[in-house]
């Protein structure tokens, strides 16, 4: 039995998109031993995207209505261009970027002000962490990564910048509190601190990357098919591949994909423009789309 396949999002028949995602290069400062991209200083297989490139694909997202814009790698703080490409997107939207707000991040503090101040609060600020509690945040990222995460975040909250934190089913790990009471951890983290977050918890720890490295062996999957999707109640209209596209580069060439965390299987390359990646039927046939955006208990979402 195939796999479902999901067709782009249509509206008064024409193509219509709400999210484009840049990832924009695999380089990051830290090296976490989960990363899905396998990020690290050293990984660059994932090219650091230039101004000139991103603003190519948001003129041509306008053309389809383009809404939101979000910024992901590697840390998107690495690249030297990253505030004059949030300065291009907030053209057109809401602009959202993940980051691990630790030292990359900190030279740019009063530019990100500046550009809260100047776009009535679109910007948001992703921030990834691994657990409320330092020892277990710090095996996953780093010794000393908690507090750096922490004291930014903290800052950034101060500056008014909308934040939402990003968590790792890693929580979980030996951790009996269910979901809401995790959030409330978090929060109370913050608002100790006099900061306020919002809290975005994970569905799935993804099978890609470095993670692949941390399991003796892979999960199994089942491949999405059409009568799995109904009988699980997955709409295609809860997808990115039906409502938005990723850009990267690799090999000095841009490449659309359908979602950010389909990156890696040449299968997946939908083409050099947004236009021809919608003529393309996506079908769910990777790792992911089962255990992360339709089969899991979560159904996860990339979106805020």
């Amino acid at each position: 039995m195939g796999a479902a396949k999901i067709f782009f999002q249509r509206r008064a028949e024409n193509h219509h998109m709400d999210d484009l995602w840049l990832m924009v290069g695999s380089l990051c400062n830290l090296k976490c031993i989960h990363c899905y991209v396998d990020s690290s200083p050293e990984n660059d297989s994932l090219e650091q995207l230039t101004l000139a490139e991103v603003k190519t694909y948001l003129a041509e997202g306008a053309r389809f209505g383009l809404r939101s814009v979000y910024f992901t790698g590697g840390e998107p703080f690495i690249n030297k261009e990253i505030i004059s490409m949030l300065h291009e997107a907030l053209k057109q939207g809401e602009v959202t970027v993940l980051t691990n707000a630790t030292t990359p991040i900190v030279r740019y503090m009063d530019q990100i002000s500046e550009l809260h101040r100047e776009n009535e609060g679109r910007l948001v600020l992703r921030v990834s962490m691994d657990h409320y509690r330092e020892d277990r945040h710090d095996a996953i990222r780093g010794e000393g990564t908690f507090q750096k995460t922490v004291r930014n975040t903290i800052e950034l909250s101060r500056r008014g910048i909308r934040l939402v934190l990003t968590v790792t089913p890693e929580v979980y790990r030996g951790n009996r509190l269910p979901p809401d009471a995790i959030a409330e951890e978090f929060k109370r983290l913050f608002a100790n601190k006099g900061a306020d977050v919002e809290v975005k918890i994970l569905p799935a720890v993804l099978e890609l990357g470095a993670q692949t490295r941390r399991r003796d062996q892979a999960s199994t999957f089942n491949i999405v098919t059409e009568e799995s999707m109904k009988a699980l109640s997955a709409q295609p209209e809860s997808l990115m591949c039906y409502n938005g596209r990723s850009v990267l580069k690799r090999n000095g060439q841009c490449r659309v994909y359908p979602c950010p965390i389909i990156y890696e299987v040449p299968e997946f390359d939908l083409g050099a423009t947004l236009l021809e990646s919608f003529t393309r039927p996506v079908f769910l046939s990777h790792r992911s789309c089962a255990q992360y955006c339709c089969l899991g208990p979560g159904k996860g979402s990339c979106v805020n």
